[in-house]
């Protein structure tokens, strides 16, 4: 019954188009998931306090299985959904174990439409704009000139080049390359992304050898449906890079430690648990990035290419 009543909700929320409620909000990702839990427990009039904590959680995966399945959900927003999820699902499970103790009557069976009232509701809020900003560093055995050479115009990126970084293991394109089309402000770079993402950057501050930094235009006409969810495709509704900042700062006993910045927005009804998700996320992209300029610059310091 859990399993049921989440695909049920979830193929109303695509469905209806959203004049209920999205994917994308408070009451698909907290309420729905606690009704899971209560449908699964609630039907047993003698659960025990295990069942109630732990049984949605089968239900849960096999939920999200089948969505991945049909394709209404990818791989990257189930990751993302995954943790909220398991804790709401016990929640529900804890409820429903609760009012089969203290009461004998199906009433409060009535709690598995809360979705459908509370959803209405939160459709009248307009999503705040929550501007983040993430700071990532790294030390290099380089000097500054070198590691400039591989921050204005990145080649293409080989996959062996490449450490383990958290997006890719949820799910995420990896960078290909950064190429510049002339030196200086102005200048536009093309962030090319694996899968046929593009980003084209303007280059607002440039100190060769100190700071470069740019705006971020996200192309997402020209993301494949394929690549990237649609709830969390750069450049959407939900979510975009802004900007992005790197500065070299050179240390006295030699070397530089090399600074990455980026602003994002994040506009969700429940930025609180997506603005965490998109920290954290950006921080992996950027540790990834700065891994490979780290490995490419002590190359060329040590007389490799």
């Amino acid at each position: 019954m859990g399993v049921g009543y989440g695909l049920i909700l979830r193929w109303f929320a695509t469905a209806n188009g959203a004049s209920f409620f999205g994917p994308m909000s408070i009451t698909f990702l907290a309420l729905v998931p606690v009704g899971m839990g209560f449908a699964t427990i609630f039907p047993n009039k003698q659960p025990t306090l295990l069942e109630a904590l732990f049984l949605p959680w089968v239900g849960a995966a096999i939920a999200t299985s089948a969505t991945m399945l049909i394709g209404w959900e990818g791989a990257i927003c189930v990751a993302m959904l995954a943790p909220g999820m398991i804790v709401a699902c016990s929640i529900g499970g804890l409820a429903a174990y609760l009012a089969r103790r203290w009461s004998r009557s199906n009433a409060a069976a009535a709690a598995l439409f809360l979705p459908l009232a509370a959803g209405p509701l939160e459709q009248r809020f307009v999503p705040p704009v929550d501007v983040r900003r993430v700071e990532t560093s790294i030390a290099i055995d380089a000097t500054p000139d070198v590691v400039w050479s591989q921050i204005e115009s990145v080649p293409e990126i080989r996959p062996e080049e490449e450490p383990f970084a958290l997006y890719r293991a949820m799910g995420f394109p990896r960078p290909l390359s950064a190429v510049i089309d002339r030196p200086g402000v102005g200048g536009v770079r093309e962030a090319r992304v694996d899968g046929g993402v593009l980003f084209l950057e303007e280059v607002t501050v440039w100190e060769p050898g100190r700071r470069l930094a740019f705006t971020i235009d996200a192309q997402e006409h020209l993301i494949p449906p394929t690549t990237l969810d649609e709830h969390v495709t750069i450049g959407g509704p939900y979510f975009d890079v802004l900007t992005g900042a790197y500065e070299i700062e050179a240390r006295p006993e030699g070397g530089v430690v090399l600074h990455l910045a980026s602003e994002l927005r994040v506009s969700t009804t429940f930025n609180v648990y997506a603005g965490w998700w998109a920290d954290l996320v950006m921080a992996s992209i950027q540790d990834h990035i700065l891994e490979i300029v780290k490995a490419r610059s002590e190359r060329i310091g040590r007389g490799g290419r």
